[in-house]
């Protein structure tokens, strides 16, 4: 047994996306644990990014092999003709 101070936000959180993936908030914990026991090592994942993101990216990276560039801007004039080119 092991006891940890939790923010109840995030046991709250946490036991929502346990719950949700099928699996005991303890069967994750385990699972962290044994990892950091067989690797050494305390990894962590970034949010996927949302289509709407995705999408803003993939089209940030095809303006920049094109030669376009997005700033600095030196106000906010500028930057907001920016965004409606």
């Amino acid at each position: 047994m092991l006891s940890i101070k939790i923010d109840p936000k995030v046991k709250h959180g946490a036991q929502k996306v346990a719950d949700e993936l099928g699996f005991s908030l303890s069967a994750i914990i385990n699972a962290s644990l044994k990892n950091l026991m067989r690797e050494k090592t305390v990894t962590y994942s970034l949010l996927e990014p949302s289509p709407m993101l995705k999408k803003a990216i993939e089209s940030a990276r095809r303006d920049r092999a094109k030669g376009k560039s997005y700033g600095p801007f030196s106000n906010v004039q500028d930057l907001m003709k920016s965004l409606r080119s």
